[in-house]
């Protein structure tokens, strides 16, 4: 029987026992390649979502710009038209030379074929706004047609700016959701791959690592740009602040000087007219003054309607009883005036003594009681209405109610602006205004003052001549 020798060609199993190693080491480095170019894919759509969001930050930054210079020039041009001071119209001017550049940007930005009916509107707006703007200034006034078709305008243009931030908006999600997309399945891959290899691990862990640091970084820029537009929304309301307080205080300087020219160049003619009519009388003899004394009568009874008028118009400009006697006196007076032929029953409650107080917020006050009657007059149709003034050691207390038809509050905010100057002449003092009203339950109105914002500022006095107006 003959032996048959082993075989000594290597099996099939021994062959790919010899190889494993070598198609593992291949599959790694396959796995490395595809990590590497998984990564790859990842950085450069990471920094395509950043360019693109600094780009869609450029957009909306031009956007913003615009309307910026358009309200800028737009309150430039109020102020000129109220003031008539061209130092006004710097803003004005500045925002001119400045806004076709941006639009220009604008329409360079979001030049695409769905944007451009928005864009062309959106120049021809802008272009018609600044038209009314100039024309305005040309003619040193804007009636109310031109500002309702000023403001209809600019909303218009607001709704325009609004609506491609919204398209910018809607691109920029659909951006990142795709971004977001293809990173989930990037990094299964990467999992997937790292299960070869504890080098794909770690690469895999500074992947990630670097995708946080470049999440926090974002969030860090977003949360720097919401700081900085904070401070731009707080920089705005302080201006406007100020601004709303520097025509208050010029409209009350500007009825003091009225009323003081009413009392020196009126006064004086009524009253020199009414001397004349008297000497008049006296030197005429009674045969010739029969015939014309009827008509002296009633030449002396008109000048004298003719002076208590310049008196009513003085007090209502500037009322002498608040240097005079002082705010209480001078709300009881303002009571009273108020219930003179009127069926309205009024309800003082006011302190026996007069409070000492700055001419400024005593006369910020006494405006703030003013409206809030004029208010009940006009609109409320009340019967019972109480007007108090109480102090205590920190606050002063001022609060007018009545029983009237009262008011939904968002429509006031919408319709007037009364209510809104009581606000602010109370902020003026850091003072807090309460507004109550229930349609048919009537209106309380109240504000309290810090009595260290309006107590008297210690030094010489500054007299402005309105006290001696009688």
């Amino acid at each position: 029987m003959q032996t048959v020798p082993p075989s000594t060609s290597p099996s099939r199993h021994e062959r790919f026992a010899r190889q494993w190693h070598h198609l593992l080491l291949a599959l790694g480095g396959l796995c490395v390649l595809l990590l590497l170019g998984s990564s790859q894919w990842q950085a450069s759509a990471s920094l395509r979502a950043l360019d693109e969001l600094r780009q869609q930050a450029v957009r909306v930054e031009h956007l913003d710009s615009l309307l910026i210079q358009l309200m800028d020039a737009e309150n430039a041009v109020r102020g000129y038209l109220l003031s008539g001071n061209r130092a006004h119209l710097e803003p004005y001017e500045q925002s001119l030379a400045t806004v076709d550049g941006v639009v220009e940007k604008i329409q360079q930005a979001l030049k695409s074929p769905e944007n451009d009916d928005a864009l062309a509107d959106l120049a021809g707006m802008v272009a018609i706004k600044l038209r009314s703007l100039q024309q305005a200034v040309e003619l040193g006034r804007a009636g109310e047609a031109e500002l309702n078709q000023g403001k209809r305008y600019t909303d218009r243009i607001r709704g325009r700016v609004l609506g491609l931030k919204t398209r910018l908006a809607a691109v920029g999600d659909d951006s990142f959701e795709h971004s977001t997309d293809h990173v989930a399945r990037t990094r299964w891959v990467v999992a997937t791959l790292a299960f070869g290899a504890l080098a794909l691990l770690v690469f895999l862990f500074f992947v990630l690592k670097r995708q946080f640091t470049l999440r926090e970084q974002l969030a860090n820029l977003l949360q720097s740009e919401n700081q900085q537009l904070d401070a731009l929304v707080r920089e705005r309301t302080d201006e406007l602040s100020d601004l709303a307080s520097y025509l208050t205080n010029a409209r009350e300087a500007e009825k003091a000087r009225l009323a003081r020219e009413l009392h020196d160049e009126l006064g004086a003619l009524l009253t020199a007219a009414k001397m004349e009519t008297g000497w008049i009388a006296r030197k005429l003899d009674a045969s010739e003054l029969a015939p014309c004394r009827e008509r002296l009568a009633r030449l002396e009874q008109l000048l004298d309607s003719g002076i208590a008028l310049k008196r009513r118009i003085i007090d209502d400009l500037r009322p002498p009883l608040l240097e005079m006697l002082g705010l209480v006196s001078t709300l009881r007076a303002l009571g009273e005036d108020f219930v003179k032929g009127n069926g309205e029953a009024l309800s003082l409650d006011l302190p026996a003594e007069d409070i000492e107080l700055a001419p400024e917020p005593a006369l910020a006050i006494f405006r703030i009681a003013q409206e809030a009657l004029t208010n009940i007059r006009r609109h409320a149709g009340a019967r019972q209405i109480r007007l108090a003034l109480r102090a205590d050691a920190a606050w002063l207390h001022l609060e007018i109610a009545d029983d009237g038809k009262g008011f939904r509050s968002g429509w006031v905010r919408g319709q007037h602006h009364g209510l809104a100057g009581m606000k602010h002449r109370v902020q003026m003092y850091a003072g807090e205004f309460t507004l109550d009203s229930t349609p048919g339950a009537g209106t309380r109105v109240a504000a309290r003052f810090p009595r260290t914002a309006v107590a008297p500022r210690r030094g010489p006095a500054v007299q402005d001549g309105s006290a001696c107006l009688t």
